[in-house]
């Protein structure tokens, strides 16, 4: 049966209202949002050059850290700025220098650095870092603890609520000098910044609380596994989830797990852009997304959905462009093999359908698996 107008009405007030916030006009004087792109090249490596108008990733947080005034919020997989002679996993400081193979300065008064990692072996420069500094405090956040397994993989520093670096940068030596990095780094964006606090206050939140209290066993039927998942996870029953204990954007009756949203939270800023010879003030419209989707979901589109979106925006005859670290169409790092073919599937739909070129870069590392070193 069709909606009845009224309930139309009802349904839409809050995407209109969502929008009229999103869309307002900039206030007298207001500071334009700006955008660069942020990159971190092996400096033993010459051939590879740095490209015009992208910033250092060691600069930008350097300029994070120093010109911050109120705050300072960090998530990070691991920390280690200070050499360690004895280790043979680490190498050259990278703090104190005003130069690549130097730089972190420690936080001034007033400044709250918080961070989350994942190891005990790269916690324990943070974790010193807070010690005996009222205004530094630091966590480490366990995703195992909460969903089974995983880490916490992004690299987010924000600045003031107002300034932002996003990127695929660890916060360690190696990262900054050894390793080809890509990120974003925002100025003067609060809008963009507000939606990033929201995903680091929600983990901030979780770190203090016991997860054995909130976590449950839940059957998983698109992977067709049992995992641990947060007691208010949609992959439970209704009867079965307990209520969040950060705060909730939406309430779903959905059972089956977390399917795209329709109408994820848009940005639409005038964006600038310096880095490029023709600096444009534009509008963007765009949207950020989050994972584990417990952490976000109603406002903000899971991850794996923003990769899929980007792969089928591409125009007929087009060229998808992707780099990776690693590519698998199944889990790599679970106790159980989970078949996940999304972003295969995806490629496969523009490919035959759009007659797009997709460029896969694929890392060869360390930890690559077998399959990939072998194809």
């Amino acid at each position: 049966m069709p909606s009845s107008p009224h309930r139309r009405r009802l349904l839409l007030l809050p995407l209109l209202v969502a929008a009229a916030a999103l869309r307002g006009p900039l206030p007298a004087g207001a500071a334009t949002c700006k955008a660069w792109l942020v990159q971190s090249i092996p400096t033993d490596m010459p051939h590879l050059r740095r490209v015009p108008g992208v910033l250092s990733t060691g600069y930008v947080l350097q300029w994070l850290s120093g010109n911050a005034t109120k705050s300072l919020d960090i998530l990070a997989q691991y920390w280690q700025f200070l050499a360690q002679p004895n280790n043979p996993k680490s190498g050259v400081s990278w703090c104190g220098k005003p130069q690549p193979g130097g730089g972190m300065h420690p936080p001034k008064p007033r400044r709250i650095v918080r961070h989350s990692g994942f190891a005990p072996d790269f916690d324990k420069e943070s974790a010193d870092l807070a010690a005996g500094r009222p205004n530094v405090q630091n966590v480490t956040f366990l995703f195992e603890k909460w969903w089974g397994s995983g880490v916490l993989h992004a690299k987010v520093w924000i600045s003031d609520k107002k300034d932002v670096y996003i990127g695929s940068a660890n916060n360690d030596w190696k990262s900054l000098t050894q390793v080809k990095e890509l990120g974003i780094y925002f100025s003067d964006c609060p809008q963009i910044t507000k939606a990033v606090e929201v995903y680091f206050q929600n983990l901030w939140s979780l770190s203090a609380l016991n997860s054995t209290t909130y976590t449950k066993v839940a059957w998983d039927k698109q992977w067709q596994v049992s995992r641990k998942v947060p007691c208010w996870s949609h992959f439970l029953q209704p009867k079965e989830r307990c209520r969040s204990p950060i705060p909730p954007s939406v309430d779903i009756s959905y059972t089956d797990g977390y399917p795209a949203l329709a109408n994820p939270e848009m940005i639409d800023v005038p964006l600038e852009t310096p880095g490029y010879q023709k600096s444009t003030q534009e509008h963007y419209l765009s949207y950020l997304s989050f994972a584990p989707p417990e952490v976000t979901f109603g406002k903000f589109q899971a991850d794996e959905q923003g990769w899929v979106d980007t792969i089928k925006s591409v125009k007929v005859g087009g060229i998808v462009r992707m780099n990776t670290m690693d590519w698998l169409g199944q889990s790599q790092y679970g106790t159980q093999t989970v078949y996940w073919p999304s972003l295969s599937s995806a490629i496969s739909e523009v490919v035959f359908s759009k007659n797009a070129t997709v460029r896969l870069l694929v890392a060869y590392w360390t930890h690559s698996s077998q399959t990939q070193k072998t194809t």
